[in-house]
């Protein structure tokens, strides 16, 4: 077993960047309305939009490890929190200035669309807190940003669990992944505990690598979660769920070209494609409808993203990663 002496495990960018890459042709080849007709290339791109489960697998096996190598202590839960702010609310908040300055340019030139949304400060406020879920008469600015909601759920959430999941024994650690399937069960889709057999799927993977747990709890759990998902989620979902297992696992050194270095900037390229890359599809969609032309406008919004999502990291993404890599934890020893 790989211990976590070597806080880099190249894989995760990687995986990041496929991830988000994924969603992205979900959005580009799928959501343009009418664009797009014919049913095996929508069957096909549509399991893209999947992307989110390995993300929040991801998220379920680098949050806790990242607490456990930083000496993580239930009185840290501020600078926890102040961490996770630092790093991931300024590209959040320039991604929402960027949506309303879209919205405003649309209705200037183009004036008011089916699909029109009147915007609110209170809507935009809830924004702040990830708090648009809690209101049925608010949606979000951005069809990603309900995933940013449910991410935020779960940092409260290990937050204050991480040291009970780590210090109890087996019984009382099988209890808890028995709550998380029953809680999914109750809870709707856009609530953390939906989604936490996903994000537990992570967490084992975490305890087992980090040597809290034996490779035979490793396995039965796993087991037991991914025949749950298969009923509870889909299979397709479940499949990319599975891939960051299989490539922590087996092939936690693998750098793929490319896609390594994209998963650098793909929280950058999560949030802002489907306001740049879609705005730029959607623009061209009238005009070029050829197949030829189909494809060119689509690879034209990916390499649009891509180079406005790097410019993004540069100026936003990166500063905010080094400010939350300065805000340490008081460090100890478990």
């Amino acid at each position: 077993m790989n211990n976590l002496t070597n806080s880099n495990i190249p894989v995760l960018d990687s995986l990041r960047a496929f991830a988000a890459l994924s969603v992205c042709l979900f959005h580009f080849v799928c959501t343009t309305t009418g664009y797009i007709k014919t049913n095996w290339i929508l069957s096909t791109f549509s399991v893209g939009q999947y992307g989110v489960q390995l993300f929040f697998v991801i998220s379920g096996f680098i949050i806790p490890w990242a607490m456990f190598r930083g000496g993580y202590k239930l009185k840290d839960f501020g600078r926890f929190l102040l961490k996770r702010l630092a790093r991931l609310e300024p590209p959040y908040i320039f991604s929402i200035v960027l949506a309303l300055t879209l919205l405003f340019l649309r209705e200037k030139f183009f004036g008011k669309t089916n699909d029109h949304m009147n915007v609110s400060v209170p809507q935009v406020a809830l924004h702040l807190g990830y708090l648009i879920p809690f209101f049925d008469r608010y949606s979000w600015l951005n069809e990603v940003y309900w995933t940013l909601a449910i991410e935020f759920q779960y940092y409260l959430l290990i937050a204050v669990t991480f040291l009970p999941l780590i210090r109890s024994g087996p019984f009382v650690r099988y209890f808890i992944y028995a709550l998380v399937i029953g809680l999914s069960i109750l809870f709707p889709v856009k609530f953390i505990f939906y989604w936490l057999p996903v994000f537990l799927l992570g967490i084992i993977l975490f305890l087992y690598k980090a040597q809290f747990i034996l490779k035979t709890e490793y396995y039965i759990a796993t087991g037991i979660l991914v025949i749950f998902c298969l009923f509870r989620y889909s299979v397709p979902s479940v499949i990319y769920s599975v891939i960051p297992l299989f490539c922590v696992l087996f092939a936690q050194d693998m750098k793929i070209v490319g896609l390594h270095y994209l998963g650098k900037f793909s929280y950058s390229l999560y949030l802002i494609h489907p306001l740049i890359g879609a705005s730029f599809i959607n623009v061209l969609s009238h005009r070029y409808t050829s197949p030829g032309g189909k494809i060119a406008v689509i690879l034209g919004g990916i390499f649009v993203t891509i180079l406005c999502s790097w410019l993004t990291y540069m100026l936003v993404e990166r500063p905010s990663k080094k400010l939350s890599s300065s805000i340490l934890y008081n460090k100890s020893q478990y």
